[in-house]
């Protein structure tokens, strides 16, 4: 069986690599090696070139002797070439090679040993010839030099990078296995298990960060359930057993069609308030799954709120309180009109329910950076601050709110269009006296 750490994505990257740079080394290698033999064999020409000019000057001074003392003096001379013939009439008179074609320009011939020689021909002379070059054997040396550089290169490059991969693949299967066990045990039930951090905000730790807050979500969700699973069967217990006790009563005790009548509306009424309890949970669901997002547009939370002081107030007057919407802002958000309108007229109508007569409502809108802070808030008795947490709880119901009628769904309500919105309600615990919620909404732009 293969090794693991050859499947996996940093293996992959580090052969990637390689491969990349193997490619880099050979094509730079070969670049080196054309431009450094260029550069030899030019090399090579221009030495060959001087010194046939010098034979050449030499010859115009004195002639033939002198020609033939340069030619000595250039083979013994550092920075010359290495072979040299000056021949008349067929012989040689001065060089170390033998008499050959007398060829013009530059040309390469067979040298001793095999060996090919770069060089130049020029006829100095009528029947005096002149070829001065060198051995092409250190251009091939320099060639081989750099080849094998690159395949040194090369194989190290290898090394590395399966070095480098095996070591990087390792880390990476450390952390996979960390969240395999992880997710395993959520699998088996531990809902508390959560994959790892290493604090290095890399790639997967980013992936390790948004997979908890997720499970975080869901166990959250998970406890919801279960807690409103244990609120609707405790919440359901007294009007079902009302129910059936009044059916029961009306079995027994009703003689006439009327008092069965009054009976099958009684039970008809408790009917209704049981689905509109489960019309609320399901429409609750329905927001927090998100399926309201389809309606948002561009909103003006000064519009909405200034909407609801004319229904509210009226309505807040009644009951002996007061309400004030002070001077805001524009402030466009975006968002579904419906629940917003619903949202806020949620928390009027809380504070309106559950404050004695008297109490002042306050609702405020105030801009603060990239967001639209909304408070309201009222001058009442207030919740202990050891309630709030379980304030927008659905079905909880305080014990001195259970003689006003409801199912304690508004503040969930609440709470799940704030979250749609992007503005989850926070309690401001250092307002007093009273209870004061906050929401900041994301804001679409600010209006002129």
């Amino acid at each position: 069986m293969r090794a693991r750490f050859l499947h996996t994505d940093a293996f992959r990257l580090a052969a990637i690599y390689t491969a990349i740079f193997a490619l880099t080394v050979a094509v730079l290698g070969f670049s080196v090696m054309f431009i450094t033999r260029d550069a030899l064999r030019t090399q090579i020409l221009q030495f060959a070139g001087a010194d046939n000019a010098a034979v050449q000057s030499g010859y115009q001074t004195a002639m033939v002797r002198e020609a033939v003392e340069v030619v000595q003096q250039r083979m013994s001379a550092p920075g010359a070439s290495d072979y040299f013939l000056l021949q008349q009439g067929g012989r040689t008179i001065a060089g170390n090679l033998p008499p050959m074609a007398e060829q013009t320009g530059i040309h390469e011939l067979a040298g001793p040993g095999g060996h090919v020689i770069l060089g130049m021909g020029q006829k100095v002379a009528p029947g005096l010839y002149v070829f001065s070059g060198s051995d092409l054997s250190r251009v091939h040396a320099a060639e081989n030099r750099i080849l094998a550089t690159m395949l040194w290169l090369f194989l190290l490059a290898l090394l590395v990078a399966a070095g480098s991969g095996f070591l990087v693949s390792r880390a990476f299967l450390r952390r996979s296995d960390a969240m395999a066990r992880a997710c395993r045990a959520i699998m088996d039930g531990d809902m508390k298990a959560r994959i790892p951090l290493r604090g290095t905000q890399d790639e997967l730790d980013r992936l390790a960060a948004t997979i908890n807050e997720m499970l975080d979500r869901i166990a959250a969700l998970m406890e919801n359930l279960r807690q409103v699973t244990n609120d609707i069967a405790h919440d359901l217990r007294t009007p079902v057993t009302h129910l059936r006790h009044g059916l029961e009563q009306a079995l027994h005790d009703c003689d006439a069609p009327g008092d069965y009548a009054a009976a099958l509306e009684a039970a008809i009424r408790k009917s209704d308030e049981m689905l509109d309890l489960f019309a609320a949970l399901l429409r609750i669901a329905q927001i927090e799954g998100g399926a309201r997002r389809a309606a948002f547009a561009p909103l003006d939370l000064k519009e909405v709120l200034a909407g609801l002081r004319e229904v509210f107030g009226a309505v807040a007057e009644e009951s002996g309180h007061s309400l004030q919407i002070c001077e805001m802002p524009a402030a466009v958000i975006r968002g579904d009109r419906a629940l917003v309108v619903q949202l806020f007229a949620n928390l009027i109508e809380n504070a309106v329910l559950h404050t004695p007569a008297g109490t002042a409502i306050t609702v405020t809108l105030t801009l603060a950076g990239d967001r639209a802070r909304v408070v309201v808030g009222d001058n009442g008795p207030g919740v202990p601050e050891a309630d709030h947490q379980k304030l927008f709880r659905r079905l909880y119901r305080r014990e001195s709110s259970r003689t006003y009628p409801g199912y304690g769904l508004g503040l969930s309500l609440v709470l799940a269009v704030a979250e749609l919105h992007g503005a989850s309600p926070r309690i401001l615990v250092d307002r007093r006296p009273g209870l004061w919620i906050e929401l900041g909404f994301p804001l679409l732009h600010v209006a002129a």
